[in-house]
C-alpha cells in the first residue's frame, strides 16, 4: 500500500471528509448575507441557503463531524505511527490553520451560548475565523494543483 493512499475506513471516509469540508465552507459563507445579495438563494432549491438558522445548523454539524474526524485521525496517527493519509492536512501549516479555526470557532460558540464577549474580542474572533477558513480553503485548492512528492512504501501490519 502506498504511503499517500492510506485511509482508514477506505474511500468512504475520504469522501465523507470532502463532503464535510464543502458543507462547512459553504455554510460558513452562507452565514454572511451573501446568498440573497448575490441571488444564489433565488436558484431553484437554494432558498434554504439564505436562512441563517438552517446554515448555522449545517455549519455546527459539519464542524462537529470534522472535529470528530480529526481527533480520530490524530488518535490513529499516534497509536500506529502512520504519517501518509489520503485525507486531511499533511503538514504543520494545515494543522495550525485547523487549530486556529477550532479555537476561534469555540469562542464564537461560547458567545452564541450567551456568554458576554467584549465587542473588540468578538471582531478579532470573527475576522480570525473567517480569514483562517479562507486561507485553509485556498491552501487546499493550491494543494490540488501542486505536484506531490513520490510516496514511499508503507508497511501496515
Amino acid at each position: 500500500m502506498k504511503n499517500a493512499q492510506y485511509s482508514p475506513g477506505g474511500g468512504g471516509v475520504k469522501l465523507l471528509y470532502i463532503v464535510t469540508i464543502v458543507a462547512a465552507v459553504f455554510s460558513g459563507f452562507a452565514q454572511m448575507p451573501i446568498m440573497k445579495r448575490y441571488y444564489l438563494a433565488d436558484l431553484p432549491g437554494m432558498a434554504w441557503a439564505a436562512d441563517f438558522y438552517a446554515t448555522s445548523d449545517i455549519h455546527y454539524i459539519a464542524a462537529a463531524l470534522l472535529i470528530f474526524m480529526y481527533f480520530w485521525r490524530l488518535t490513529l496517527d499516534t497509536r500506529a505511527g502512520i504519517s501518509g493519509w489520503s485525507w486531511g492536512p499533511r503538514s504543520w501549516w494545515g494543522w495550525l490553520l485547523l487549530a486556529l479555526l477550532l479555537i476561534t470557532g469555540i469562542g464564537k460558540v461560547i458567545r452564541n451560548m450567551g456568554v458576554f464577549v467584549s465587542p473588540p474580542l468578538m471582531v478579532v474572533l470573527d475576522l480570525s475565523h473567517m480569514m483562517g477558513g479562507m486561507v485553509f480553503m485556498f491552501t487546499g485548492l493550491i494543494a490540488l494543483f501542486v505536484p506531490r512528492h513520490k510516496p514511499q512504501e508503507l508497511s501496515i501490519k
